[in-house]
């Protein structure tokens, strides 16, 4: 009876303090863009960096509630050979994860449940790259009220699903950001060297700036394009069937198109690919982490991953076969093969750290700084409190 109870007012009370939280966040930032955008007079640089704020704040918002709903830890494991030791780091004044991750850079990703996007977006948060984050999200979510319109003034790239559409805006967007990265571009104040037959704008290509950034990246990508799970599993099998590639036992088959185009579209100013597996504590092999932690399970039933290990490891462009397409195909498949054995060993011992010698793990909590997190909470905080006195007040006369 009382674990039924408990259940019901978690039920309730956490979608409120969630929705509340975020709803009151968002307002917030919409106000912001719109002002920035309609109102305020300011440069192109300057309400590019108002709008990065906003897109920085959007994350503060979402780490913020799951810390109150979900609180758990993080594990970072990397490799010493590319990416350097004590990358990432403990600050031992706020105890917030802290790193330096390249500043022009693609993250690649297994995909297991809905929040792993966050989690990724995070890693770029600790780099200072919070507000410089590019995520692939479908067409449909640029019509959702509201958080569509906030999407599309963080420059979130919004796809068809289909290549032959998506072709164009994908060139396009990646085209100005790198050449921002470069100095070569809209926020720069240049213009376009020409425009190619798609009608695309082509950028100079010199990269005399590269080594004063101050339009850095990270563009995040989900090969294998969905959620790992029992049905989209056999689908992945039944295309490795299709085209005699073997599958793969804890990740699916990762698409090629989309991550060779965007190398190629950032080849000019990447510096890295950074290859990240997440791992879930609670989930064993032959387990669908989705099935455990999807979001009824962290919002509704306190079910959430109390450790998350993170796996990270770096490529250097001119290590990638980029211009060659067999070559290609074939290097990410490995890429994929070698991060489902390195799942395999997780599911058996537990951690991403088999080599103390090769490899730099740290530990520490998923949080943000305390500044901002209470800067998160303090337009619901005042609403809460200005909703609670008229209430009061109502029924008090």
């Amino acid at each position: 009876m009382r674990n039924k109870v408990v259940y019901l007012l978690r039920k309730v009370t956490i979608p409120i303090i969630s929705l509340t939280i975020f709803l009151n966040d968002i307002l917030v930032i919409l106000v912001i863009q719109y002002s920035s955008l309609h109102f305020i007079s300011v440069n192109r640089e300057t309400l590019q960096r108002i709008l990065d704020m906003t897109k920085r704040s959007f994350l503060d918002i979402l780490v913020t509630i799951l810390e109150i709903i979900a609180p758990s830890h993080v594990r970072i494991t990397t490799e010493n050979d590319s990416v350097p030791r004590n990358t990432f780091r403990v600050n031992p004044k706020t105890n917030v994860i802290e790193s330096s991750l390249d500043p022009c850079t693609i993250s690649i990703c297994n995909h297991q449940i809905y929040t792993d996007w966050i989690f990724l977006w995070w890693i770029a948060y600790t780099a200072k790259l919070g507000g410089r984050v590019h995520i692939m999200l479908k067409k449909s979510l640029e019509s959702v009220p509201l958080l569509g319109y906030g999407m599309k003034n963080f420059k979130f790239i919004f796809m068809n699903r289909k290549w032959i559409h998506d072709r164009a805006t994908l060139s396009s967007r990646l085209g100005e950001l790198d050449a921002d990265a470069r100095h070569q571009g809209p926020l720069s104040g240049k213009e376009p060297a020409s425009i190619d037959e798609d009608g695309c704008n082509q950028w100079p290509i010199t990269t005399e700036s590269l080594n004063s950034t101050s339009w850095p990246y990270n563009l995040i990508l989900f090969p294998e394009g969905t959620n790992f799970t029992d049905n989209t599993k056999g689908k992945s099998k039944a295309y490795g069937a299709k085209v005699g590639k073997a599958t793969f036992d804890h990740v699916l088959l990762p698409h090629t198109t989309g991550l060779r185009h965007c190398i190629k579209s950032l080849q000019p100013s990447l510096n890295v690919v950074y290859d990240i597996t997440i791992g879930y504590s609670g989930v064993r092999s032959g387990e669908y982490a989705e099935s455990l932690y999807g979001l009824k399970s962290i919002f509704l039933e306190s079910k959430y991953p109390k450790l998350v290990d993170i796996h990270i490891r770096g490529f250097k462009v001119e290590e990638i076969p980029v211009d060659d397409e067999e070559a290609f195909n074939e290097w990410l498949y490995n890429v994929w093969r070698e991060k489902d054995e390195l799942l395999d060993r997780y599911y058996k011992i537990g951690t991403f750290n088999h080599d103390k010698d090769l490899q730099h793990t740290i530990i520490g909590d998923f949080k943000i700084h305390r500044t901002e997190a209470c800067l998160a909470l303090l337009c619901p905080i005042v609403t809460t409190i200005l909703f609670l006195k008229y209430v009061i007040s109502f029924f008090l006369g």
